[in-house]
C-alpha cells in the first residue's frame, strides 16, 4: 500500500466524502469548512491523489486537545491506516503542545484497543450533539 501523508487539512468536499464513506454522520459543508480551518492539527492519508483517511486534533492548544474524525475509507480498513493517523496526530503533539496537555477522544464502538495501545485510559465521559 503506497500511501502519501500531508499534514493540513485537505478541501471540504474530499473531508465531506470521506466521512461519509465511513459512516461518520452529516455534516454540513460551512460547518465543515469550519472545523477544518479551527483544527490545531490535520493530518491526511492519499492513495494515488484520493483522500483515504484522516485525522484532526481540536482543542485550545494548551490544557487540552481532542482527537477527532479519524475516518478511513472502508476499502482501506485493516491495513494499520488508522494507526498510522493516531501516531501521527500524538507526535504532533508530543513535539508541538506543553507537556501537561491532556489530549482526550471519544472512541467508536470496537476501536478501544487501538487507543490504548498509546497509553488512552477509558474513562466515563457524556456527549450531546446540537440538533
Amino acid at each position: 500500500m503506497s500511501l502519501t501523508w500531508q499534514d493540513g487539512a485537505p478541501a471540504v468536499g474530499e473531508y465531506l466524502e470521506l466521512m461519509r464513506l465511513a459512516g461518520e454522520g452529516r455534516r454540513a459543508p460551512a460547518a465543515a469548512a469550519k472545523g477544518l480551518e479551527g483544527s490545531l492539527h490535520v493530518v491526511a492519508a492519499r492513495r494515488r491523489g484520493r483522500l483515504v483517511g484522516l485525522g484532526r486534533l481540536v482543542g485550545d492548544g494548551g490544557t487540552v486537545a481532542q482527537i477527532v474524525d479519524v475516518a478511513v475509507d472502508p476499502e482501506m480498513r485493516g491495513q494499520g491506516l488508522g494507526t498510522g493517523i493516531v501516531e501521527r496526530l500524538i507526535a504532533w503533539a508530543e513535539a508541538e503542545l506543553p507537556a501537561t496537555c491532556g489530549i482526550v477522544l471519544i472512541a467508536p464502538p470496537g476501536s478501544a484497543a487501538l487507543y490504548k495501545r498509546f497509553g488512552f485510559e477509558i474513562r466515563t465521559g457524556m456527549e450531546r450533539i446540537l440538533p
